[in-house]
């Protein structure tokens, strides 16, 4: 049973979040996490939220799953609020319509692949027999049937999130919400994961959210959200800067430098922390060099 994308399919969004704040602490040591987010994430979308460690995305996708209930703001899934469920309601909520995918796996170690797959089934009350149909044929689409019996321990870092994928798919939910699905795998193993995560908005026509420090998922991403300070940026909506870091010529990604200095009152950015100990040193001579631009970029580096 898969969700098809059609045209009608994208009237109304699966995932609308609105205005979500969270803050964390008081006073003086109070922490603002999320600050006013609003985004709508549609079926056969798959939305990346990215940013620096520390930024909230983690808390923001933990209230998008009702996982963590924000200080303001409404979540709705297919319409329905959800911060104001009672826990048992949220609960049956977040099994039945939410499938979570965590970056270590989070799997039950005395169960088989198969009966970790179908955990989330039997949470529900599901007929064990559909249930187990259904499990059986995710586990020949992600090619696990060989390790159906198999204990976690047993299994590769690739097929242990395979398993995981499995398991968010077996009650057949609208929204997919991933955090770092990719963090604790090889380059091949991650590529496999990310354009599996793609199959599932672009075939099944779910929803999908992944947070991730993974560029390569950047290229398949209907949207690319960055998030710092709590806000949330559209990064393929404003215009993408790239400047030139005056030390090495590397182009680098406005967006995402973190190695930044000032001189006569203009800010450059640096690929590393290296190169910015370079400029600070003499700064004159790196500048005096050619300063010919690279193809997309002007004269001061933009």
């Amino acid at each position: 049973m898969t969700r098809k994308g059609t045209s009608s399919s994208r009237e109304s969004a699966t995932l609308q979040a609105r205005e979500l704040s969270k803050t964390f602490g008081f006073g003086d040591t109070a922490v603002c996490a999320v600050d006013q987010v609003s985004l709508d994430v549609h079926s056969g979308e798959l939305v990346l939220i990215k940013g620096p460690s520390g930024s909230g995305k983690t808390t923001l996708l933990s209230m998008l799953g009702g996982l963590l209930r924000p200080d303001h703001g409404e979540v709705l899934v297919e319409g329905q609020p959800i911060a104001g469920l009672a826990e048992t309601a949220l609960a049956d909520l977040r099994a039945q319509r939410i499938g979570f995918i965590f970056q270590a796996y989070n799997l039950l170690s005395a169960l088989s692949v198969e009966d970790n797959i179908l955990f989330p089934a039997r949470l529900v009350g599901a007929p064990l027999g559909a249930a187990r149909q259904r499990a059986r044929e995710l586990m020949e689409r992600l090619q696990l049937t060989h390790r159906r019996r198999s204990r976690p321990a047993k299994l590769s870092g690739g097929e242990r999130q395979r398993v995981a994928v499995a398991r968010a798919l077996v009650n057949d939910p609208p929204l997919i919400l991933a955090d770092e699905p990719t963090g604790n795998l090889d380059s091949y193993r991650g590529q496999e994961v990310a354009m599996l995560l793609h199959e599932i908005a672009r075939e099944d026509g779910r929803a999908v959210v992944i947070v991730t420090h993974d560029p390569r998922i950047e290229d398949i991403a209907d949207h690319v959200l960055w998030l710092e300070d709590g806000r949330l940026r559209d990064r393929r909506e404003e215009a993408h800067e790239w400047a030139r870091d005056p030390v090495c010529n590397m182009q680098v990604d406005r967006w995402t430098a973190t190695e930044r200095s000032a001189f006569a009152g203009k800010e450059y950015v640096f690929c590393s922390a290296s190169c910015r100990e370079l400029f600070s040193r003499e700064p004159q001579h790196y500048l005096q060099q050619d300063q010919t631009p690279q193809p997309g970029l002007n004269q001061e580096g933009v």
